[in-house]
């Protein structure tokens, strides 16, 4: 797990949208008391929420509300956040 700031971290949730192929891309805060997976495969998006909601949701990975979802969450489970722990694993 590494520590990288929250722009680059945004970069990295849309490259893993368009990308092909599974992967799992997890960001922490510094407490780790807050996180969000994205999960990717088979077309496939699901959305894991971790702190001030926790919940699972899953989209087709195509459709303009799996964006629009993920970016909300984003800003909601790191809303003063300037670093956070980022862990990714392709496959």
């Amino acid at each position: 797990m590494r520590e990288i700031p929250i722009k680059q971290a945004r970069e990295i949730l849309k490259q893993a949208l368009k990308g092909q192929g599974n992967q799992c891309v997890a960001l922490f805060t510094k407490k780790k008391d807050r996180s969000l997976t994205v999960v990717i495969h088979d077309e496939e998006l699901t959305l894991i929420e971790q702190g001030y909601i926790d919940g699972t949701r899953v989209y087709r990975l195509g459709d303009s509300q799996a964006k629009h979802e993920l970016t909300s969450a984003f800003k909601r489970e790191f809303p003063r956040s300037h670093q956070l722990y980022m862990s990714q694993v392709k496959e």
